[in-house]
């Protein structure tokens, strides 16, 4: 009996090993393949993910371009106020100077009007005193 058990622990211990490692080979078959399946979860959010980032893109560049006609908008209303102020301001001016001018011509014109009158003054005065004398 002493025989039996001891032949009994020597084939356990030799047998032993090749159970050790024949259940760590099925340990790593099953860590390998719960390995695989995790990597195809992540292989499933990265695709998940370029299409939400190819989406963000394609509403960044959506916004972009309501901004940009935003911008376009109002650059045309500055535009179109700017041409207003001008005008607001150019057209009096112009006004002004146009009137500036015709009154500077009328004033030289009876400024030389003026300046004939008295010669012709002058002259009648001379005539005047040459005939009373």
């Amino acid at each position: 009996m002493k025989r039996l058990i001891t032949f009994s622990i020597l084939v356990c211990a030799f047998v032993l090993p090749f159970c050790r490692q024949s259940i760590a080979d099925d340990t790593i078959k099953a860590d390998i393949a719960s390995i695989k399946a995790d990597i195809a979860g992540i292989k499933t959010e990265i695709a998940g993910i370029k299409t939400e980032i190819a989406v963000m893109k394609t509403e960044i560049k959506n916004l972009k371009e309501n901004v940009n006609n935003g911008f376009e908008s109002i650059q045309r209303n500055f535009d179109r106020q700017n041409n207003i102020i001008i005008a607001c301001i150019g057209l009096p001016l112009a006004i002004i100077a146009i009137g500036v001018t015709v009154w500077a011509v009328l004033a030289n014109r009876r400024k030389k009007e003026f300046e004939a009158l008295k010669q012709e003054m002058e002259t009648l005065k001379q005539q005047l005193i040459l005939h009373q004398s």
